[in-house]
């Protein structure tokens, strides 16, 4: 009689995110079978070799090793939530990921919106104005 196969829960082995002109981050896990990986962007998941506008996802399997990559494009303007998550018949194993806007755009979108209101107020006023103008 044959022993059992081996096996082994999913295990997050690794993971890292750099910025450069793309956010990019990665994650690594192991597990016999060979793990699947998800990720979920504010808890929805976000499809495996699919490009959006702003993200895309790879994933290579090599053995019982899964490393998955995902790429975005631009920098978030909320606080918002990244996970990856491995999982095989034996085990989940998540990792978490919270994406901060950067101070300063965070100021230069209140200053872009201070000035359409004032650019916009100057135009609803003048035209309150022309039109009482016109009916005195």
């Amino acid at each position: 009689m044959l022993p059992p196969p081996p096996t082994a829960p999913a295990r997050l082995l690794y993971s890292s995110c750099s910025l450069e002109k793309t956010l990019q981050c990665s994650c690594s896990f192991h597990g016999i079978p060979t793990p699947s990986v998800q990720w979920l962007m504010e808890g929805v998941p976000v499809g495996v070799n699919n490009t959006d506008g702003s993200l895309q996802v790879t994933s290579t399997k090599i053995g019982a090793w899964n490393n998955s990559t995902i790429s975005l494009t631009g920098e978030p303007e909320i606080v918002m939530s990244l996970h990856c998550e491995g999982k095989n018949q034996y085990g989940i194993h998540t990792s978490s990921i919270f994406l901060l806007p950067d101070k300063h755009s965070g100021s230069s979108v209140f200053m872009k919106g201070l000035a359409q209101g004032i650019v916009y107020g100057s135009i609803v006023s003048t035209l309150f104005f022309f039109f009482l103008v016109l009916l005195t």
